[in-house]
């Protein structure tokens, strides 16, 4: 007897399978949707300024696991679901440092745990990143972000933006000549 041969499951499927998983209270679709989701979505927030990136992720994913026995849908609605809470957390974030005011003693930096080249290599990767994306305009830069570093498609980015996708491709557009315009200038320079 020959053994049959199981089709592998695409990423969508395993997706919609985690949903339903952790729908149901299943903590390995819980782990699962957060191993899929997580850098994706701390990245998104770095990108966007977080001052805590990895807070603004676990704070969204806490959200989302609140809500997920009323959540409706699969995994390409989870993933425009859990974008749509980080934004509007980076949104309230933003809206909070605007409020307070700015700090007369700052406190002391944390001891580093990590080796200080890593460091220095992650720190400047993020300011070469800020400083590229420091010369987009804000909507422009949210949606370069969500479509080449969270990999959204353009339905999705729209969704999430509340805009149409003509308007997303146009500010894609727009963003990567202006990018285009940035790295060219400085390599001539």
């Amino acid at each position: 007897m020959i053994p049959s041969v199981v089709e592998p499951m695409n990423p969508s499927q395993s997706i919609d399978r985690w949903v339903d998983a952790a729908r149901a209270g299943d903590p390995l679709g819980f782990d699962e949707l957060y191993r899929s989701f997580a850098s994706p979505i701390a990245g998104f927030a770095r990108a966007r300024g977080a001052t805590d990136p990895e807070g603004i992720c676990n704070e969204a994913f806490l959200r989302a696991f609140r809500a997920l026995p009323t959540f409706e849908g699969g995994g390409a609605e989870f993933r425009r679901w859990i974008f749509s809470i980080t934004r509007n957390l980076l949104i309230d974030s933003h809206r909070r440092e605007q409020r307070r005011p700015d700090e007369v003693f700052a406190p002391p930096p944390e001891r580093a745990t990590a080796a200080a080249e890593d460091t220095a290599l992650a720190n400047l990767a993020d300011a070469d990143l800020s400083l590229l994306l420091g010369g987009l305009t804000d909507e422009q830069r949210e949606v370069i972000v969500l479509r080449l570093v969270a990999d959204l498609s353009l339905v999705d980015t729209a969704a999430i933006l509340d805009r149409t996708v003509g308007s997303v491709k146009r500010l894609q557009a727009r963003g990567l000549r202006r990018l285009q315009t940035e790295i060219l200038g400085s390599e001539v320079s």
